[in-house]
């Protein structure tokens, strides 16, 4: 029984025939790889960012509820109570969502910055495949 091969004897020429430029793709892969480890160094580092603004946030809201129910503990009249609920309720909105908001640019700065080098590489590749 006789296989039949694509090709004749693998030599150098053989080669060069079906994969042009072969010097190229060890370079590449060597920059995809470096790409891909900063990329996840970015990534790595914008979550921890991230979780420590979080907690910060939840130290901050923690901070705000006991001293809000310290003040409960002190008021005598049903207006005062009211009064410091509604104070409380607007200091927490607005705490939650400058926090939520600091939160979403550090995802977005974390997002940019990690496809940055994965992005370049494409281009890179796209670039020595035409």
């Amino acid at each position: 029984m006789v296989i039949h091969m694509p090709f004749s004897t693998f030599t150098p020429e053989t080669f060069a025939k079906f994969m042009p430029m072969p010097e190229s793709f060890g370079t590449l892969a060597q920059d995809a790889v470096a790409a891909s480890t900063e990329s996840t160094r970015v990534s790595f580092k914008g979550m921890q960012d991230t979780g420590a603004a979080l907690m910060q946030h939840a130290k901050d809201q923690m901070a705000l509820s006991v001293e809000t129910g310290k003040k409960f503990s002190e008021v005598t009249s049903v207006e005062d109570v009211m009064a410091l609920q509604t104070s409380f309720m607007k200091t927490a909105f607005e705490a939650n969502m400058k926090s939520f908001s600091e939160i979403s640019e550090l995802y977005t700065e974390t997002m940019r910055e990690a496809f940055a080098p994965l992005a370049k590489q494409a281009k890179k590749a796209s670039k020595a495949a035409s």
